[in-house]
């Protein structure tokens, strides 16, 4: 019938499209891995061509180069004994400042490398270091000169010092190993002595009445009643 047809042209259509579609991707997966191995190939003889062969080459030619070790080891030997047979001696410790100076730059600059290492700031004094840096902006301020931290310190350990008067003969301002330093006499000095006086306290004073007393203390009932008992056994 009409209708069978019908039916059966559109599923040709169907199935014609289908191939066709399946044929096309096809086509697209194969271009897209031929793309994929060309570019691997190019990648691969660029690395040859500029790494791999320029690497072998060096790597041949050391190797090779091997045999003349010994020609070379020879001529570095009597290069070194003509010039100990010229100088007299050939020590890294001798050395003709007029031919070659290793400390040469050091003699010109002292700080020659040195390194500079930054002040540790400790973590747990995060709060005291905030403090100074606030103290030591406002001294900048008061007085218009730049401070470094260690200026700063000075400057507070001499306000600290000037709040008091200045004994020369006193351990306030002594470190413990100064004080260590001190002779044995210190103790005898007189201003020892009169610091000494100052302070009178009599230890062996006591306002308790330590005599024995005279009436013997008297038993109680209880160890009374022990006694008595014990006499009876």
């Amino acid at each position: 019938t009409l209708a069978e047809e019908d039916i059966d042209a559109a599923i040709q259509s169907i199935l014609y499209r289908e191939n066709y579609m399946i044929k096309e991707l096809d086509k697209y997966l194969q271009h897209h891995n031929f793309l994929n191995a060309r570019r691997k190939e190019i990648l691969y003889k660029r690395w040859v061509d500029h790494v791999a062969d320029p690497l072998q080459k060096k790597i041949i030619e050391k190797v090779c180069s091997h045999k003349k070790i010994k020609k070379r080891r020879q001529e570095e030997l009597d290069g070194f004994l003509k010039h100990v047979n010229k100088k007299g001696n050939a020590f890294i410790e001798h050395y003709d400042p007029k031919e070659y100076d290793p400390f040469y730059t050091r003699k010109e600059d002292p700080n020659f490398l040195k390194v500079t290492i930054p002040p540790l700031r400790d973590p747990l004094k995060k709060a005291q270091y905030d403090k100074d840096d606030e103290k030591r902006t406002l001294l900048q301020c008061e007085t218009g000169k730049i401070y470094t931290m260690k200026e700063f310190k000075e400057v507070e350990k001499a306000k600290l010092y000037s709040r008091f008067p200045r004994i020369s003969t006193s351990r306030h301002f002594m470190t413990p190993n100064e004080w260590l330093k001190l002779p044995t006499v210190y103790i005898e000095s007189e201003f020892c002595k009169r610091s000494r006086l100052k302070v009178k306290v009599n230890f062996n004073d006591c306002s308790c009445d330590l005599k024995p007393s005279a009436r013997p203390p008297h038993l109680l009932e209880s160890q009374e009643e022990e006694k008595a008992v014990i006499y009876k056994f």
